[in-house]
């Protein structure tokens, strides 16, 4: 190191090339020394320091900490500062301990007994810099030389006593060299740290900034160096190096030795090399690097700055808050990509997904197929993936994506498709084992699987070469679970008008059902019953006379709101039992597991085989279906309303089938606090209930509507776009109903009580199927039926939000239509 700091560059940033081409779509960061948070906390902790948000897919981590070295991360470092709190703790050394630490002493703790002698000196002589430049910088402050750059910058000295001043900066090194050790002398720790930024770059959807900071400094200059641009070809408009390590005399000398050169120079690919650094930082002792890395289009802008997270002055996120580095990274990306609401390929909920993962493992997705026909310079794009990836594109868009699904996953994971079993890989038929491995699931409109995520950054790189429009989390669903004949009118609508469900066809989208209960033996209410769960297209399942495919008991409950009638019965509670509909017929999708939940591509398996099957000539309609299922809305992914599951229902809708939704289970929930408390929440509606085009159902008391009013743990609208949500309520409180397993004449064996809009879902199914079944004109139009369901309601004065329109009523509508 040069004794004199060298006057630091004050040119500014070069203006962007013309032409959003040469802007950079992607960021980069290579984290440095020391314990860190979890990869997803200090991505975020960088993206809000650099933008002010999370940057979802715009930005990567290629993260290398050592765990084995450092072990978990530190209970501070999930809140602040990228871990880097701890350097300015003094914890429980004396100061004696502190000032009787040497260089040397703080090397030999680090090496291992059969350290070679050349590694050793490499060690010592970076930590005798680190320490000999702390230590001019420590002298009284009349007689520092100025620095150059900013005023403040050389007028300043660390706001601690000295001893504990010494102390801080041996902690620092301490930490640097840990690492830096790995990254020089441990062949199989260097690779992985190579390999951390590499993976990004090479599904990096481009151009791509990189931002190193300490020894992530280091590891991007050494994997740019080497990087193959014919094969990985990668634009990189901007390189920034923050408290970077790069001017230290033995640093440099193990890059030459690291990339193979004899003179350092900027890596190939890079149009402007940015590097920041505090003159105070006991990493970047030589702050400007201009002229020790040359290269025959320019030279390194260096700039000195005050890290605002003092007094750890080589805080990551303190570099990445400065103007210095935020003017300059913002003047070299497509701004329009860079906004807390953008056009992005992979949401944000996929890539918190990714990145909170560990390595290798596999995520659900899902991915929505591009329904619109490719520009010319799409086809351009197709054509070049095809020829440059050797992928195998046929001409359905959802057949497209499978075949590029398939070979990403043979390019970047062969050895998990060498482990499938032998001769089962290959193209054609036997590919079915690979589908089966990774749950390829193929719709029209959507295909999911299991994938990593390297995997998914490379799908979403090809996207417009594959007829791949966006990336989901593929979202799970569960159930939602909490008398009634007499409370929504269907006694005496069965009575006076014969509304009893006949000839209507119903789907019950749910966990199953156990079509040899009893329930459903009088009127042979249950048609078909479908798998879902399993890998490919919906398959029938035999109904044998001791078959049951519902676990849990959920799907069977509904069902029995919906249709089915005990002829008689015995016991203290006997009576004549029935659904709302009891003649109508069901057509049972399992899409829920054995656990109550299921991901939305079983779910919209099934929307689209009731799709296809009333599309079919002379076969039977389905009229409506009854979801009693839902989940969290992603606000961040999707508009309201307009999600995979919202978009495949409002098809159904526009088709002609009633579409009947529960509108959640969260009307309530538990604070948080030095005590327990409940609170009452609005716009708590659960997806899929926000479409518009379907009916939502809240739930009430079944026996005393009007004294009760609508239950507590009924979700309550509007929705998160302001439209009126529930549509009408309905009993979901203590509701008997179909005990899947039931068998015998006993009431108390063959049903069972349960609570929520999913049992008040059924409850409006079961009314229009009795209402269609007198009122057949009105089959195929479900805005139609709506308006005469809300139109008639009672309304119970409560809050609109609370129960849309009221209670549903099957008698007021017959009479008024």
């Amino acid at each position: 190191m040069p004794p004199k700091a060298k006057k630091a560059s004050r040119k500014r940033s070069p203006s962007p090339a013309s032409g959003a081409s040469s802007l950079a779509r992607t960021i980069i960061y290579v984290h440095g020394i020391g314990n860190k948070p979890t990869r997803a906390v200090l991505k975020r902790q960088w993206d809000t320091a650099l933008f002010g948000f999370d940057l979802g897919e715009r930005s990567r981590m290629a993260y290398w900490v050592n765990r084995d070295l450092h072990g978990p991360p530190d209970a501070d470092t999930e809140d602040s500062d990228d871990g880097s709190s701890g350097f300015s703790r003094l914890g429980g050394m004396s100061v004696q301990a502190i000032t009787a630490m040497s260089a040397r002493e703080v090397v030999a703790e680090l090496l291992p007994e059969d350290v070679e002698a050349g590694e050793a000196k490499v060690l010592h002589g970076i930590a005798d810099a680190i320490i000999q430049h702390q230590r001019e910088l420590l002298e009284p402050p009349t007689s520092l030389r100025p620095a150059p750059g900013p005023g403040p910058v050389g007028a300043r000295v660390l706001p601690l006593p000295r001893p504990a001043r010494d102390w801080v900066t041996r902690r620092v090194t301490k930490q640097f060299l840990r690492d830096v050790y790995d990254l020089f002398f441990v062949p199989e720790r260097r690779n992985a740290m190579r390999k951390s930024l590499e993976d990004e770059l090479r599904t990096a959807t481009g151009p791509v900034i990189v931002i190193g900071h300490s020894q992530g400094s280091m590891i991007a200059y050494d994997v740019l160096s080497r990087w193959d641009h014919g094969r990985h070809p990668v634009s990189i408009p901007l390189f920034v190096t923050i408290g970077a390590p790069l001017g230290i005399t033995e640093v440099k000398d193990q890059m030459k030795k690291m990339t193979g050169q004899t003179k350092l120079g900027f890596p190939g690919n890079v149009g402007h090399w940015l590097n920041v650094a505090d003159r105070l930082d006991p990493v970047a002792l030589d702050a400007t690097l201009a002229g020790e890395y040359t290269a025959p289009k320019g030279k390194i802008e260096d700039r000195l700055v005050q890290n605002p997270k003092r007094p750890h002055y080589h805080s990551g996120v303190g570099y990445l808050s400065t103007n210095e580095v935020r003017t300059t990274v913002s003047s070299q990306v497509q701004l329009n990509l860079f906004q807390r609401i953008s056009p992005v390929v992979v949401t944000r909920s996929v890539d918190r997904k990714l990145i909170s993962g560990s390595l290798g493992e596999r995520h659900s997705i899902l991915i929505e197929v591009q329904d619109r026909p490719p520009t010319a310079a799409q086809k351009l794009l197709r054509d070049s993936v095809r020829q440059k990836g050797g992928l195998n594109l046929a001409s359905e868009p959802h057949e497209s994506l499978r075949s590029a699904i398939r070979e990403t996953v043979r390019e970047l994971s062969p050895e998990f498709v060498d482990a499938l079993p032998e001769g089962k890989t290959k193209r054609g038929k036997k590919d079915q084992s690979l589908d089966e491995a990774i749950d390829l699931e193929v719709l029209p409109a959507y295909v999911s699987a299991h994938l990593t995520e390297q995997e998914v950054r490379l799908l979403a790189a090809r996207h417009q070469g594959i007829s791949l429009y966006r990336i989901f989390a593929n979202a799970v669903k569960s159930m939602h679970l909490r008398r009634s004949l007499d409370t929504v009118q269907a006694r005496t609508a069965h009575l006076g008008y014969g509304a009893v469900g006949e000839g209507v066809h119903w789907a019950v989208l749910d966990t199953g059902i156990d079509w040899n209960h009893p329930h459903f033996e009088l009127h042979q209410n249950i048609a078909s019953v479908w798998d879902c769960i399993g890998n490919g297209e919906p398959s029938e399942t035999p109904m044998t006379k001791t078959g049951n495919n519902d676990k849990v008991g959920h799907g069977t409950h509904v069902a029995g709101i919906i249709a089915g009638q005990l002829e008689e019965a015995s016991g203290a509670a006997a009576r004549g039992i029935s659904g709302i509909a009891p003649r109508a017929t069901l057509h049972c999708y399992k899409v829920l597991g054995d656990d109550g939940f299921g991901e939305d591509i079983k779910i919209l398996k099934a929307i689209h085989h009731i799709y296809e099957t009333n599309r079919r000539p002379g076969g039977p309609k389905i009229d409506g279906v009854n979801l009693s299922l839902g989940g969290p809305f992603d606000y961040d992914s999707f508009g309201c309303g307009d999600t995979p599951l919202c978009k495949e229902l409002r098809k159904l809708w526009r088709q002609g089938v009633v579409v009947v939704v529960s509108a959640g289970n969260k009307g309530i929930t538990r604070g948080v606090g030095m005590e327990a408390y409940d609170l009452t929440l609005s716009s708590s509606i659960e997806d899929p209930a926000n479409l518009d085009e379907s009916i939502v159902v809240g739930s009430v008391h079944a026996g005393m509507p009007n004294l009760y009013g609508v239950s507590y743990f009924s979700s309550r609208g509007p929705t998160a776009d302001g439209r009126s949500k529930p549509d009408v309520v309905a009993p979901g409180e203590n509701i008997e109903s179909c005990a899947s397993g039931g068998r015998g004449k006993a009431v108390d064996k063959l049903y069972r009580r349960d609570s929520g809009t999913s049992m008040a879902a059924p409850h409006v199914s079961g009314l229009i199927a009795a209402f269609l079944s007198v009122r057949s004109e009105f089959k195929g139009y479900p805005e139609k039926v709506k308006k005469l369901l809300t139109t008639h309601a009672t309304d119970l004065e409560r809050e609109r939000s609370h129960q849309g329109a009221g209670l549903v009523n099957l008698v007021k509508m017959l009479i008024d239509s």
